[in-house]
């Protein structure tokens, strides 16, 4: 028996979010062209990556909000197919540095165009203003969830 969508006068802001939040990862994963990409924490620690380098595992981990095994394990899967290298952090020979490799910049620049195409086909038919109004009460949102002040106004 097929499964009857939520009448959209019956779902609520938080419930949309998830909607679209779901729409934009299976839209992503379709357009994917490495399996590697299908694999939210994979993606997530390219993105960081891309934005600060030389990086160590745990500060990666805080980076990209995962948990620490959750890193290592896509780590290890990462430097396998070769898209990050290690090298051992001059101050601490314990500790290593976490760098995109070639192949790594490649893959992580692909993917900037995909969001990019996928942002802009979300966010069609939206004014400036709009898109800045949006922003805003999104992270107003985020926030409220981060910072909860237990019923407090």
């Amino acid at each position: 028996m097929k499964k009857q969508p939520i009448p959209d006068n019956m779902l609520t802001p938080p419930m949309l979010i998830g909607h679209i939040s779901r729409a934009q990862r299976c839209t992503l994963r379709a357009r994917e062209n490495d399996p590697i990409m299908t694999q939210n924490s994979c993606r997530a620690i390219l993105f960081c990556l891309s934005r600060e380098e030389g990086v160590t595992q745990l500060e990666l981990s805080h980076r990209a909000g995962l948990k620490p095994p959750t890193v290592s394990v896509a780590l290890r899967r990462l430097e396998d197919e070769g898209y990050i290298v290690r090298e051992s952090d001059d101050d601490d020979k314990r500790a290593s540095r976490v760098f995109l490799s070639e192949k790594g910049h490649a893959l992580e620049k692909e993917n900037k165009e995909r969001f990019e195409r996928v942002d802009n086909e979300m966010m069609r038919g939206f004014s400036e203003d709009e898109i800045a109004l949006l922003h805003s009460m999104l992270l107003r949102i985020r926030d409220n969830l981060e910072n909860p002040k237990g019923g407090e106004d």
